[in-house]
């Protein structure tokens, strides 16, 4: 089966997909704002209903291949450095979690939201603000998350790429160099191509988009992010726990 790609749309009927693209980016910052201060029974509270909503999304982990092992490692090492700092193992494995949170959380709201769709809806809201170009605004962000798979595809096809010629390089300083410069290079190559197409089509950032109705998956989701919440400020508190 074919790897695929971490931080892509998918288009599909999942629970999330039916969501308005606002509703889904505010639900995912009311839950990692109070992520930062939080003590691993409230970071395991965090993380049980992001990975039940990525078991409805049928998030695809098990093909995210390469980008998983860059994360794994990326924990492992925030892991080492906390323990190093406080010399102790439970707040360690709870700063693994609150970095796996935030990834699972991007992961959701990437897999099942278009970066035209978020900037359809966030568009509408912003430019009812005085002196803010909201659609201005959107459009920025809707370019940086388009970004972010095309990184992801080039480093895939850079390293493809060496494989394919077989190329070797026993130095790992200049081997991890030249990665990096023709990934760059072509990443710039991506971006130009990009900044034509935009050109050719008179892209117009301020231009007022149709915006995205709500339905009840919103009120679902909501509703269900309010009542974790709530438990999460109010219940939890009050059970003891013994760690």
């Amino acid at each position: 089966m074919a790897e695929a790609l971490i931080f892509h749309y998918r288009e599909q009927k999942a629970f999330l997909n039916r969501c308005n693209p606002l509703t889904k980016l505010l639900s995912i910052l009311a839950i990692l704002i109070p992520l930062a201060r939080a003590s691993f029974g409230e970071t395991v509270a965090i993380l049980i209903p992001l990975v039940l909503l990525a078991i409805t999304q049928h998030l695809p982990l098990h093909r995210y291949g390469k980008e998983l092992r860059f994360f794994f490692v990326m924990t492992v090492l925030i892991g080492i450095t906390e323990y190093f700092a406080t010399r102790l193992l439970l707040p360690s494995f709870t700063a693994c979690l609150r970095f796996l949170t935030i990834i699972l959380s991007g992961m959701l709201l990437s897999d099942s939201t278009a970066p035209d769709d978020l900037a359809r809806s966030l568009g509408s809201v912003l430019d009812r603000l005085p002196f803010v170009d909201g659609w201005a605004i959107a459009s920025s962000i809707e370019l940086t998350l388009s970004m972010i798979p095309l990184i992801f595809d080039v480093t895939e096809q850079v390293t493809t790429a060496r494989k394919a010629r077989m190329e070797r390089n026993r130095h790992p300083i200049k081997n991890i160099t030249a990665v990096v410069a023709s990934i760059f290079s072509l990443l710039l190559d991506r971006s130009e191509e990009l900044t034509w197409a935009l050109e050719a089509r008179s892209f117009n950032p301020s231009r007022k988009r149709k915006t995205l109705p709500y339905t009840r998956d919103d009120l679902y989701l909501g509703a269900g992010f309010l009542l974790g919440l709530s438990f999460l400020f109010f219940l939890l508190p009050l059970v003891p726990l013994s760690f």
